[in-house]
């Protein structure tokens, strides 16, 4: 079987599992030397994600998430660089395919497998040999003999740490994209064993960082896996600059604390260094979304989808651009689709509600959301919008009941569930406090726009109506223009019918009447 010289100073070995590069042993993981493999022996045509994913996983289910990992491990261990490649080039859309020269040699021009060499040496050794006491080769074998069994044993029965560590690694990210509670808590389980096992590992670091931050966003964790994802986010970097997922994860984090400027810093440090993957695009479109950016949401929006059509992630996102920029009709389809892929997805079926809520649905709304809440019994945000849903319905005990449920959760809506609890409650005292924790993450830089919005509430319940007024008005110019949060507030108050909150009103229809896009008439 020949051998493969790829570019200047890198040599494949198939027969031998062997790579090499200047001349030094590269110990490739079996998963990096099937991957390597198949690019090289196509090279330098396209492999489609699908046919690497079956050459390098076989048989076994995988997404293109992990791909996309495994791909930046190559070239980490090989020395290529994203931005410069070498060997590894992203096609967007398509596949990746291995763009320095290959060319096949005869195994006997290879200077790592040289026959000659090794047969004089063969017979320099047999000579001395030959020229030993009997008894002492006699004990040169019986020592060599024990010293094989030994190594072949402990081969057998030890892999190396990063062996077992990407093992580790890769039960956890199946677990991850399980998309449940439960197996969430299994990845975080698994990652820390890696982490354990291999300390500077930024993959497990990000994965980990991954896990937490769905616990936070999707599980009803409290504010200290919100920390707990940051910070090993953070560690991923520090590890490896030059990997997007600790990027992408990052940036994630500091959408979920509301610092948008940082959130959509890493998101981009993220597409430098993977352009094709599908995921990021998305993720910085919400944010672009809370900063009230429509033509850049939907250009990222648009670009998710085309990168990765098949992930119901990057359609949920679209449809959620369509609804926040009013066009209501593209909104339904898009969704449609998303659920289409995946009719169980909870970040489809949330966002969908929202929809539906603003779309004046809510008793469509009511349905989808209980059925989430017990197949998911600690999805804050279910509950939350359920709550919300309710309130529109009139049905203002079982919304008190979900609010409660909903802020007795940890995770994003916290605090919108705690102030509209204790408006229903008329919980003064209560609403002070909460006050001021809004007023402490503001002050952190916390750039939410509800947290402006519950501002309001809270000067509500205190019949402080030009205040709140004025709060609300704020809050709609930071991008909440959601209009039945205004017209469906959890108290009563005279405010509501007056004619400066009917200007309100009128503000938020001229805002989303802005976000739709304008027609250009062609040039004449």
């Amino acid at each position: 079987m020949d051998v493969f010289k790829v570019g200047n100073d890198l040599i494949l070995d198939p027969l031998n599992k062997k790579v090499i590069r200047n001349g030094d042993d590269i110990s490739l993981p079996e998963l990096s030397y099937r991957l390597l493999q198949e690019l090289v022996e196509h090279a330098p045509e396209i492999v489609p994600h699908d046919q690497l994913i079956k050459a390098v996983w076989k048989d076994r289910v995988v997404s293109d998430e992990n791909l996309k990992k495994r791909i930046s491990r190559l070239r980490d261990s090989i020395a290529d660089n994203h931005s410069e490649p070498k060997y590894i080039v992203a096609e967007r859309g398509m596949g990746y395919r291995c763009v320095a020269t290959v060319r096949k040699i005869k195994r006997s021009e290879s200077a790592y497998n040289d026959i000659g060499d090794f047969q004089a040496t063969y017979y320099s050794i047999k000579r001395l040999v030959s020229r030993l006491p009997i008894w002492l080769v006699a004990s040169f074998g019986v020592l060599a003999i024990g010293m094989s069994s030994f190594v072949l044993f402990h081969h057998e029965n030890e892999n190396p740490p990063n062996e077992i560590s990407e093992a580790l690694d890769y039960q956890a990210a199946q677990s991850y994209l399980k998309f449940t509670e439960k197996d969430n808590d299994t990845a975080i389980s698994l990652y820390q064993d890696a982490i354990n096992r291999e300390p500077q590992n930024a993959s497990s670091h990000s994965g980990l960082s991954d896990a937490y931050l769905r616990g936070y966003w999707h599980y009803g964790k409290d504010k200290a896996w919100l920390e707990l994802g940051k910070k090993h986010a953070e560690k991923a970097v520090q590890i490896s600059d030059d990997l997007a997922w600790g990027h992408k994860a990052l940036g994630l984090a500091y959408y979920l604390s509301g610092q948008y400027e940082n959130a959509i810093a890493s998101f981009n440090l993220a597409r430098q260094i993977e352009p094709s993957w599908g995921e990021i695009p998305a993720y910085a479109s919400l944010v672009e979304i809370q900063l009230g950016h429509f033509i850049k949401a939907h250009k990222l929006a648009i670009l998710s989808v085309e990168l990765d059509p098949g992930n119901p992630f990057t359609n949920a996102i679209l449809g959620e651009l369509y609804r926040q920029s009013y066009r209501f009709y593209a909104a339904e389809e898009q969704f449609s689709k998303t659920l289409n892929i995946d009719p169980g997805f909870l970040m489809s079926r949330l966002l969908f509600s929202e929809y539906l809520l603003e779309s004046g649905r809510h008793v469509e709304a009511i349905s989808i959301l209980r059925d989430v809440i017990h197949k998911q019994q600690n999805s804050q945000q279910a509950r939350w919008l359920l709550g919300l849903a309710l309130l529109i319905d009139n049905q203002i005990e079982e919304a008190i009941d979900e609010f409660s449920a909903a802020s007795s959760l940890g995770g994003r809506y916290y605090l919108s569930a705690a102030v509209y609890l204790a408006a229903l409650k008329k919980d003064r005292s209560e609403l002070s406090k909460l006050g001021e924790q809004i007023a402490k993450l503001k002050l952190d830089g916390d750039q939410w726009a509800e947290l402006t919005f519950l501002e309001g509430i809270v000067l509500l319940i205190n019949d402080k109506g030009t205040e709140a007024t004025n709060k609300f008005e704020s809050a709609i110019f930071e991008g909440l223009t959601t209009t039945y949060r205004y017209t469906h507030l959890p108290v009563s108050s005279g405010i509501t019918t007056s004619y400066r909150f009917n200007e309100l009103l009128n503000l938020i229809e001229s805002k989303n009447k802005d976000k739709m896009p304008k027609r250009i008439p062609p040039r004449t």
